[in-house]
């Protein structure tokens, strides 16, 4: 089904668009597991060598905050693959060449008490169990996280 009044051009070139926003998140994601490695590494080694129970917390701190934004990395580019199957089957009006991945999401219920208004704000900050649980963060972060445990078990 295409979307009346729009070129296969357009169409195409509204799809490059959206990919090459993907391609940007799939690679800030890589090099935030590429400055971690030798974060941890310095840190674990470091605690490891002079018995600093401080500098283990702080490899976990560091692990803790790059799998947060790792996540959000993640988080966004499954929006945009959203955006981009909208686009690309054309079952839903998405204005054109629009790069919100907001126009692809069905509207949910408003929410109406302050609970679902916290959640909803969380929820645009921190990703899902979909998200923490995908085979790129939790295998590569949880090792990193409980050899940074162990690491704070033998400093100490």
């Amino acid at each position: 089904m295409t979307q009346p009044g729009i070129a296969a051009d357009d169409r195409r070139k509204h799809l490059d668009y959206i990919q090459a926003v993907v391609t940007r998140m799939s690679a800030a994601s890589s090099t935030a597991k590429g400055w971690l490695l030798p974060v941890v590494t310095a840190t674990y080694g470091f605690a490891l060598t002079k018995k600093a129970f401080a500098i283990a917390l702080l490899g976990i701190a560091a692990v803790l905050l790059f799998s947060l934004l790792d996540a959000n990395y993640l988080r966004q580019e499954k929006a945009y693959r959203r955006l981009y199957d909208a686009v690309a089957r054309g079952t839903k009006t998405i204005p054109s060449f629009s790069l919100n991945p907001a126009d692809a999401e069905d509207a949910g219920p408003a929410a109406t008490t302050f609970g679902a208004k916290v959640r909803r704000g969380l929820a645009r900050w921190f990703p899902g169990a979909d998200v923490w649980l995908s085979w790129s963060i939790a295998p590569f972060y949880g090792a990193l996280a409980v050899i940074g445990l162990i690491t704070l078990v033998v400093a100490r």
